[in-house]
This record gives structure tokens, sequence and C-alpha cells, in this order.
């Protein structure tokens, strides 16, 4: 699905549902594009929330991918039309850091790994999966977050994700499928 197809459904959404918020939840696995498209999303809509499931992160139980809370926290809060005030996921030190509020707008944009988990698909009106080839995926994880984490990558996060996957397989639920790789895939591959 291109860029254009997907910003049109969500402008046709958004006109017919006047009456709620329209949440778009984009998933895939971690370097994959998810928050650069989530981010053209919503410069071209203009006043849309933008939500990083990363802000959320909560590794206490032991449960990677799992932010059991998310939906009461913060996607409930949209929908009654309440401002919900978070503390932020600080990675670098593994502790919660500043605090931030999600207003309750029009559009939401969710992103992040886990986005179209089972617990969540039922508050989307538009679900996107950001495909992308492993390797590129771990590429571009290494140069935005540093070599030092490339063990981190290889053998937590990205196995952590692969679970997932094989769990629940959230692209078979996707309203679209988009190419995150910026040309340099060749289509759609299910994550192994």
């Amino acid at each position: 699905s291109s860029f254009e197809m997907i910003l049109s459904v969500v402008r046709r959404e958004i006109s017919s549902s006047a009456d709620s918020p329209v949440l778009i939840g984009i998933d895939g696995g971690g370097g994959s594009g998810k928050s650069t498209l989530a981010k053209n999303l919503a410069a071209a809509l203009g006043d849309a929330s933008l939500i990083h499931l990363d802000d959320f992160a909560d590794w206490t139980d032991d449960s990677n991918w799992q932010l059991s809370t998310f939906a009461e926290r913060a996607l409930k809060p949209l929908l009654a039309g309440i401002t919900s005030k978070h503390q932020r996921y600080d990675w670098p030190t593994d502790t919660l850091g500043e605090w931030f509020e999600i207003p309750p707008t029009g559009v939401a944009i969710i992103e992040g790994v886990t986005a179209l988990r089972n617990d969540l698909r039922d508050f989307w009106k538009i679900s996107i999966w950001v495909d992308c080839p492993r390797e590129l995926r771990l590429e571009r994880g290494v140069a935005r977050d540093g070599e030092a984490i490339r063990a981190k990558w290889v053998e937590e996060w990205m196995p952590g994700e692969d679970q997932y996957f094989i769990r629940e397989q959230p692209w078979e639920s996707a309203s679209f499928l988009f190419d995150g790789s910026g040309g340099e895939s060749s289509g759609f591959t299910p994550p192994a």
C-alpha cells in the first residue's frame, strides 16, 4: 500500500467518524519504519496525537512486548475525550523519565512493536503493518542506537519480536501492508 492510499483512507475515515476519535495502529519490527510512517501521517493530517508504545515500556514482569495496561492508561481516556498524563520510559537508563500528556484529538496514531496485538486490535479504525527485511531493520537499529547495543538487538529484542510475530501474526489483522524498506524490499514476507 502506498502512503497516498493510506492517507486517503485515513481522511475518509475521519470525515465519517465525526463523533469519535479515529485511532490508527502501526506495527512492525524494530527499525522497520513505523515511526517514520507515523510522523509522516501526523504531518500530513495536521491535528493528530502521535503516541509511541516505546514510551510505555514496562519490563517489570519479564514479559517482553506485553504492555498490558496501555489500553487502560492511554486508549480508553482518548476515546472518552480525556487528557491522560504519563511518565515516559527512558530506555538508556531503564527508568521512568519525564512526564507527558496525550490530549484527546480527532485522530491518534499509535506506533510500536505490538500495536496490532490481539488485545488492542479492536481499538483501531485503521491498522498498518510495516514490512522491512530483518537485516535492514538490524542495520537501522544499530545505526540509531549505536554499535554497543547490537548484542541487545540480536540476543533480546529481535528474538522477543520473533516470539510475538509467531504467536500473534499481527500482519494478518492489518488494513494495510506498507513497505518500510524505502524500496530495498522485493515484497511482503511474513516474519518467521
